[in-house]
């Protein structure tokens, strides 16, 4: 980031205050005044937003909808967690109302910020394995949402077959096949060894935090709109939808 960026920091506000929050807050305010921070208890529509340019929604997935909504409406700009929301239908109506009211929404995609070149095969393999704290959220919204927006361009939203699915609090295994091509993604958070590949990829490695990237990206950039992450974004959640239809083999 230059001296001019630096000189033009936007105001905004933060909704919620969790663990991904705590991490995230230090890097928005490199490039941006934190005006308030706020979470859905103690009440998100009590702050002036006089001068306020973006509101950086950090909550709960279940929470998004009406917190986006209600600032959107409020013609501001929106930074949001992935997902969107938990289905197309509502991811598809935040996007159509921020042009609807003129404003910016963008959605986490950060792995794309990572810049990493994916070679696709007949047969691919993505895994992901960390060592993490269990949640009430799926691994699919955790974990797998990232690499399906990744592979967007590789799989037919409308022609896939679902081999299988099995998920568990620590654990997540998808086989599926689209365009004459199979993937299996495996997902693990309790594992000592921290690794992220899509094939040959390394995940992994990267010179500068793309977190940071993303929210210059989004802050600075004078378009208004992000085509690309909506498309994600929308995508992503689709994927999800489709595979959570599919009756899940529990592994207790």
């Amino acid at each position: 980031m230059n001296k001019k960026d630096y000189m033009r920091k936007k105001n905004v506000g933060v909704i919620g205050n969790g663990k991904w929050a705590k991490i995230l807050l230090p890097k928005i305010a490199k490039y941006a005044n934190i005006k308030f921070i706020a979470n859905t208890k103690t009440g998100y529509k009590k702050f002036r937003l006089d001068n306020i340019s973006w509101i950086f929604v950090l909550t709960n997935n279940e929470t998004h909808y009406e917190i986006v909504k209600y600032f959107l409406k409020k013609n501001k700009n929106v930074f949001c967690e992935k997902p969107l929301t938990n289905d197309s239908l509502s991811t598809e109506k935040l996007f159509n109302l921020s042009k609807k009211q003129k404003v910016k929404l963008f959605v986490n995609n950060v792995e794309l910020f990572k810049k990493k070149k994916i070679s696709i095969n007949k047969n691919n393999i993505i895994l992901r394995t960390k060592k993490s704290n269990s949640t009430k959220e799926s691994l699919l919204y955790r974990l797998a949402y990232h690499d399906f927006y990744l592979l967007e361009k590789y799989i037919d939203i409308d022609n896939i077959i679902i081999k299988t699915f099995k998920e568990n609090k620590k654990t997540l295994t998808i086989e599926l096949f689209s365009n004459k091509k199979k993937f299996n993604f495996f997902y693990d958070i309790n594992s000592i060894d921290k690794k992220h590949k899509i094939n040959k990829t390394n995940m992994m490695q990267y010179k500068v935090d793309p977190l940071e990237k993303m929210i210059r990206y989004f802050l600075f950039n004078e378009s208004n709109s992000f085509g690309q992450n909506e498309s994600h974004s929308i995508f992503a959640i689709k994927l999800i939808s489709k595979i959570k239809k599919f009756k899940p083999i529990s592994s207790l």
